[in-house]
């Protein structure tokens, strides 16, 4: 069962896994995988939202924690956790963006 969820997770979360490798194979198939990319390319939108929504539900979760961190401060560790989840999803969403302008850009 925990093959199912890793698999499950990483397709709800990696935008790159349902594209193909346009590095390997002899030139034709290179040029398939990428014609291939840029036909799916929108795609990528879906992991725009969705990495938008993690990083919005981070931010918000991080001031009521910052709020009450003042009287424990214990409750700066869970900041900081939420603080990377944030970083990491900017991330995600910036690259996500620019791969979908690079794919829609022609030769």
């Amino acid at each position: 069962m925990p093959e199912v969820f890793r698999r499950s997770l990483r397709l709800y979360l990696d935008p790159f896994a349902l594209f193909k490798n346009i590095n390997i194979g002899p030139a034709a198939a290179r040029n398939a995988a990428l014609r291939y990319n840029r036909r799916h390319r929108a795609i990528l939108l879906t992991y725009v939202r969705r990495w938008g929504a993690i990083g919005v539900l981070c931010a918000c979760g991080m001031v009521p924690l910052g709020a009450a961190a003042q009287a424990e401060p214990i409750l700066c560790i869970p900041i900081l956790g939420l603080e990377v989840g944030f970083s990491a999803a900017v991330f995600m969403l910036l690259l996500s963006v620019a791969v979908y302008v690079v794919l829609g850009l022609d030769d």
